[in-house]
């Protein structure tokens, strides 16, 4: 049986119409398993092989998750320190999202924020109530990087979001 067969056959038992989407995520789920088993096998002393910089911009692979979380692939901003990013399989990212609507949980994006690269749609905005770890295989690559400003607006936001007080 061929995969659109078992696909068609498969959606009527289950009785979802999005079965398809998961399906094809699940198989898309081994291939990032897989990458991800290669970036930890080709560690020398100890370094990962992707190394992002915290401020960097990606193209991350989400997937396909549940509810209102982000899915497919959108862009991201690394918020993890750049030292962490040597060692660790794992990045903190806050994704990136172009929709109009602007809430207290948002930080615009716009081009006098950026320090290289593009984006496509401009204002876009960070999300920073989803802020979320990935493994690094999720990764597709580097599209530009933001301005120290930005991103020292982006961690009072997310303090705000966690309610999280420094005293200074």
């Amino acid at each position: 049986m061929d995969v659109k067969n078992f696909i068609s056959e498969m959606s009527l038992i289950v009785n979802r119409l999005d079965f398809e989407k998961y399906f094809n995520w699940f198989c898309q789920k081994f291939n990032l398993i897989d990458k991800a088993n290669q970036l930890n096998n080709c560690k020398k002393n100890n370094l990962h092989s992707i190394r992002p910089r915290k401020g960097d911009i990606y193209l991350i692979d989400f997937g396909q998750n549940i509810g209102s979380e982000l899915n497919n692939t959108h862009m991201g901003i690394i918020m993890q320190d750049s030292l962490r990013n040597r060692i660790s399989d794992t990045v903190v990212v806050v994704p990136i999202s172009s929709s109009p609507k602007l809430y207290d949980t948002h930080e615009k994006i716009l081009e006098a924020d950026l320090k290289d690269g593009i984006l496509n749609k401009l204002p876009s905005k960070a999300k920073a109530e989803q802020i979320t770890y990935i493994d690094k295989a999720r990764l597709i690559h580097k599209v530009g990087e933001l301005q120290q400003d930005f991103i020292n607006r982006l961690e009072k936001r997310i303090l705000k979001n966690l309610d999280i007080k420094i005293k200074e």
